[in-house]
């Protein structure tokens, strides 16, 4: 029952170290739980990059073919000066 589910999770918000919250900031707490369950809350969403992050676009400096020298990514150094 949904409204079971309420209530336990507010008792599992509402423990001793924690009984001094108000119940605005219970409140708000209690529909971030939700949300973060729901999958509507994603902190992490962000902090995957996608591919296209990784594109290099314009004119490549000299530094970064250094780099990609250095680390042995000629491959990855060629493809950029053919672009």
């Amino acid at each position: 029952v949904p409204s079971e589910r309420v209530f336990s999770s507010s008792k599992e918000t509402c423990t001793a170290r924690r009984a001094s919250l108000s119940p605005p900031v219970l409140e708000a707490l209690q529909v971030l739980k939700f949300s973060y369950k729901q999958d509507r809350l994603n902190f992490t969403e962000d902090l995957v990059a996608d591919e296209v992050d990784y594109n290099i676009s314009g004119r490549v400096s000299k530094k970064a073919v250094d780099e990609l020298v250095a680390a042995g990514n000629l491959e990855e150094l060629a493809q950029l000066l053919a672009n």
